[in-house]
């Protein structure tokens, strides 16, 4: 009887560990957000760095390793953009992130539109992939996102234009 107590007691301590990474994923989706996009700088051919007010609102802090996609204008593919370093986001905070981005132009008229677009915080006919790898308290999650509205992703991390 007691061996039996003793495999029951390891099997729910498995199973509740097991659970917790899912736990702590979802707490994060859910008490993350975009507040707003500060600001938009760089170059065509430079680098750019895109700086997000964001709020956590979790015991967490989470470390974006590793993200890169394609940027779409007006359905042409205009840009590859890759993270240059890891983004840490604070804990039980509101702040400000700067995301250091590589681009790679592969369609410069269309890269200037969307320059312009950027300037006005407008996504209109923006689309993204994104593949992208989290990591926090040593559990990684990879993600992607198929081609999607700039608009559409942006709605889903909790922001609203302002």
């Amino acid at each position: 009887m007691k061996k039996l107590q003793i495999i029951i007691i390891t099997l729910v301590a498995l199973i509740a560990a097991s659970c917790a990474p899912k736990k702590i994923v979802n707490q994060m989706q859910e008490n993350i957000s975009v507040v707003s996009i500060e600001n938009i700088t760089g170059s065509i051919s430079g680098g750019w760095v895109i700086t997000l007010r964001v709020e956590n609102n979790t015991p967490y802090q989470p470390t974006l390793q590793t993200a890169e996609g394609d940027i779409y204008v007006d359905n042409t593919l205009t840009a590859h953009a890759s993270l240059m370093a890891p983004v840490t986001l604070p804990k039980k905070n509101i702040s400000s992130i700067d995301i250091p981005l590589e681009l790679n132009i592969h369609n410069p008229l269309k890269a200037l539109s969307l320059v312009l677009r950027l300037s006005e915080k407008n996504f209109d006919n923006v689309d993204l992939t994104l593949n992208a790898t989290v990591e926090m308290m040593s559990i990684k999650k990879s993600f992607a996102i198929e081609k999607s509205s700039a608009n559409d992703i942006l709605k889903k991390l909790g922001y609203t234009a302002q």
